[in-house]
């Protein structure tokens, strides 16, 4: 399982160099822009910070984050999505996408999710070049087949002041990949549970109950 991990990043890393032979990882490439916000969002690379608006660039290696009761949605170059909810924060550590002209279409899309509440869209580098997507949260790893979900840290079911990591897919397909262990979301509605240090093993896939589904939801809700 660890070596399925890091052989994904491993080809993610050499997509990018022969992309950008020249460039290098770390070249300044404008990857998607903010597509809505509300409330404060801000941006922040090598030092320095700046504040976020609607039409605002977003950078490779950007580390973005939303304010106490924000939301943003980001909309990147391969049209993929990702909706942040409040106190979010995610690392833009990679985003390419060549599409097929005179060269083979080209793409990798690499997310580190930081803490707060995500919805993913999958797009066209997901759906040509599965294996070219990592998405990392502090629990699991994240592999996806053209799909919508949502996930993040959630309340819904643990003792008051505890919270859990969750997972619901809303349709096609997402495999999580914990240190205990691997389960497939591929009905709509599904999700599983995993403890914040994620060690344990992701709970068995089960249809979320409506307050679970309605938390999530709440979290994203505009």
């Amino acid at each position: 399982m660890k070596m399925n991990i890091v052989r994904r990043i491993s080809v993610i890393a050499f997509a990018i160099m022969v992309a950008f032979p020249m460039q290098g990882i770390a070249a300044e490439r404008v990857i998607g822009s903010v597509e809505r916000q509300k409330g404060d969002a801000s941006r922040a690379a090598a030092g320095e910070s700046a504040s976020l608006s609607v039409g605002s660039q977003l950078l490779e290696g950007d580390l973005v984050r939303t304010g106490e009761g924000s939301r943003l949605v980001i909309r990147f170059d391969d049209t993929s999505s990702l909706t942040l909810g409040e106190n979010a924060e995610v690392a833009i550590d990679a985003m390419i996408y060549e599409p097929a002209g005179r060269t083979p279409e080209l793409g990798a899309q690499s997310l580190k999710f930081v803490q707060g509440v995500f919805r993913y869209v999958s797009g066209k580098v997901s759906k040509s070049m599965p294996d070219q997507v990592a998405l990392n949260t502090p629990v699991a790893t994240i592999g996806i087949r053209g799909t919508e979900f949502v996930f993040g840290e959630f309340t819904v079911g643990m003792p008051p002041g505890e919270s859990h990591y969750g997972f619901q897919v809303y349709q096609g397909a997402v495999e999580i990949t914990s240190l205990g262990g691997a389960v497939t979301l591929d009905e709509p509605g599904e999700g599983t549970f995993l403890p914040l240090t994620g060690v344990a093993a992701p709970t068995p896939p089960s249809i979320w109950s409506a307050e679970a589904a309605a938390e999530a939801r709440d979290a994203l809700a505009f």
